[in-house]
């Protein structure tokens, strides 16, 4: 079953960067990484458990914050960022159980999420350092 949810989350993947890729200019991966966080407190706020809400709200931050960032500065430096939130928020994903429960995720959901991160992360981290030189003659509008 558990490859069956990481292949699944790696197409779920790759169909987000064709769409992110078609559709959003870029902006799509920035506004994306905002939301991330806000899924497992939802999944909280379901439960009825504000407090782990708020908790993973907290924890939640600097994606928010990154994804943020990413929206307004459209810069080499801010797709690096939006790569590696993607990355780490995967990471976060593995771990999520071993941090804290929060008894309204379901079963596979991390693992499903964990896999559409990594192959995000990985992308946009590729994009950044295969086209790094063409980045400095790039105006404001960055497109990955």
């Amino acid at each position: 079953m558990i490859y069956v949810t990481l292949a699944v989350g790696v197409i779920l993947g790759c169909v987000s960067i064709v769409v992110g890729r078609r559709f959003g200019d870029g902006w799509l991966f920035a506004a994306t990484v905002i939301l991330l966080p806000l899924v497992y407190a939802a999944f909280a706020l379901v439960d009825g458990d504000p407090s782990t809400a708020l908790l993973e709200l907290l924890v939640g931050l600097p994606f928010v914050v990154g994804g943020i960032t990413g929206l307004l500065f459209r810069r080499h430096a801010t797709v690096l960022l939006i790569g590696g939130l993607w990355v780490i928020h995967a990471v976060f994903d593995g771990a999520h159980d071993l941090l804290y429960v929060n008894p309204a995720v379901p079963r596979w959901y991390p693992t499903l999420c964990a896999a559409i991160d990594l192959t995000i992360g990985i992308y946009l981290l590729w994009v950044t350092v295969s086209f790094r030189e063409s980045w400095s003659n790039r105006s404001r509008d960055v497109r990955v």
